[in-house]
């Protein structure tokens, strides 16, 4: 082998040992997942704790103004001994975080109530993002007693509402794809 060759092929296994390295900082992962009934009628409610790191471009355009849009995807299908199973719900929900330079706050807002929850630090906001409790689920079809049930979960960064002139950076660059896998767990009602 050519010395040229073995320092391209040395370069290429460092890019490729910096590129895996530096995506492990970034990224969501859901810890722990939970559907519970509520107490209305056909009415659920889902408690989960999810790790959010994002990545620094990201982090540099919300503290630079850029709102950000993550969306919950909750999903819960009836076991059978069909090929199909049966969807009984398939709910989206999705929330902003943004950051205030001028009272250098970052903030939550639910689109069902438009009321911001302010944070003093970017910890405190990750941290409150990470434990959603309660939030309210509404079933296609009801639960049926005695049946087991597959649900599952993931966040994601909603990239296409991002400011127009950002999104072409953000469909190009890896660290702007801000998703997590998805967790799964299984329940009888």
């Amino acid at each position: 082998m050519k010395a040229g060759s073995r320092w391209l092929m040395a370069f290429c296994l460092l890019l490729v040992c910096l590129t895996s390295a530096g995506a492990a900082e970034y990224g969501f992962r859901i810890l722990r997942a939970e559907l519970k009934p509520d107490p209305t009628p056909q009415a659920y409610r889902l408690d989960a704790d999810i790790d959010y790191r994002f990545s620094e471009p990201a982090i540099d355009a919300l503290q630079n103004g850029v709102s950000l849009t993550l969306v919950l995807h909750v999903k819960a299908k009836r076991d059978s001994d069909s090929w199909r199973d049966e969807v009984i719900m398939d709910e989206k929900h999705s929330f902003r975080v943004r950051y205030h330079a001028l009272s250098k706050q970052y903030q939550i807002v639910y689109p069902d109530d438009g009321t911001p929850r302010n944070f003093v630090s970017l910890n405190a906001l990750l941290e409150a993002m990470g434990s959603i409790r309660d939030l309210p689920l509404r079933p296609i079809k009801p639960f049926l007693a005695k049946q087991r049930y597959r649900a599952s979960l993931d966040v994601t960064l909603d990239i296409e509402s991002l400011p127009l002139p950002l999104r072409p950076v953000a469909y190009l660059t890896p660290a702007w794809y801000l998703d997590s896998p998805l967790y799964k767990w299984t329940f009888a009602e």
